[in-house]
């Protein structure tokens, strides 16, 4: 399934949403964590790379359709 463009705002509220907690920030790089120990680095840039996204949600085992479902 092919990711729509986001911006690093959206990929943020959509993980939070999922109950993802951000522990820590560096630069532009966002690092979350999960109550049950999955953690998720990704880009806060204007536009976050779709393939980077994705990888960064296969490394969390974040269901595709389920982060989608979770976007506004």
């Amino acid at each position: 399934m092919k990711l729509p463009l986001l911006s690093g705002r959206q990929v943020l509220a959509a993980l939070q949403r999922l109950g993802f907690v951000e522990v820590h920030r560096k630069g532009s790089h966002v690092k979350m964590e999960h109550p049950d120990g999955r953690r998720i680095v990704f880009p806060f840039h204007n536009e976050v790379d779709r393939f980077t996204l994705k990888g960064a949600l296969r490394d969390a085992t974040v269901d595709v359709e389920e982060f989608l479902n979770h976007v506004r």
